[in-house]
């Protein structure tokens, strides 16, 4: 069974998500297998979104690197970031470290063609929404990706920071999210939301919506599991 080497702190909330989803999966099996070794990296939420602010991404993929190297030297086997954002800088990331990384939005993606959609709205950081590598990825797979509107993402950003980040859940912001995702379904005939920010899936669940409920961090752990089961 591999060893999993995981920066997280980026979401403190689903950094315990994805340590929590990835025993889960194993209880069934633990008799045999085990649980598997997991390593975490946690950096400092703060200093990461002030320097995204600044344009400081070279920054941001060096100190994300250099923990992954860490980790590796630790014995982990295989990484992945706990959190969307960063995944803008992945393939540098990922140039800089020995260690093989799992990426969030290769996986939404694969799971997205699995389930037959075509175009998708983007729900995430401001930094993920204004950025194209979800676009990129996806349109590689002959998939669109549509965000908000600024105001819209200057919402959701906000709410991000100042209650999801935190485990702060409120019905108003769950109203305001859903009635963004309607706006975008009539305008756009979007078929499925991506939740693109890995806190996200604690206000929104998939009874709150009507289309495709692409939760972005159990993909990311399904994928985490599968690839550590594999020897």
């Amino acid at each position: 069974m591999k060893k999993i080497g995981i920066v997280g702190g980026l979401g403190p909330e689903s950094t315990v998500e994805y340590y929590r989803g990835i025993i889960e999966a194993f209880k069934p099996t633990y008799e045999q297998l085990g649980y598997p070794e997991i390593g975490i990296e946690s950096v400092d939420l703060h200093s990461m979104v002030a320097d995204a602010q600044e344009g400081a991404w070279d920054k941001i993929a060096s100190m994300i690197s250099n923990r992954f190297e860490i980790l590796r030297r630790g014995g982990a086997e295989l990484g992945a970031i706990a959190s969307n954002t960063p995944h803008k800088v992945f393939d540098q990331v990922q140039q800089d470290t020995a260690l093989p990384l799992l990426n969030i939005v290769d996986a939404a993606r694969d799971h997205a063609v699995q389930l037959g959609v075509k175009t998708l709205c983007l729900l995430g950081t401001k930094f993920t929404m204004e950025s194209d590598f979800y676009q990129k990825a996806f349109h590689e797979a002959g998939l669109h990706v549509v965000v908000p509107k600024l105001e819209e993402i200057d919402y959701v950003q906000e709410k991000l920071f100042s209650e999801i980040e935190f485990g702060v859940i409120k019905d108003s912001t769950k109203d305001r999210f859903i009635s963004i995702i309607d706006r975008i379904t009539a305008d756009q005939n979007i078929e499925g939301v991506i939740l693109g920010c890995t806190e996200l899936p604690l206000l929104l669940k998939p009874e709150d919506i009507s289309l495709h409920y692409i939760d972005t961090t159990a993909i990311h752990i399904a994928k985490i599991v599968e690839r550590c089961r594999e020897e």
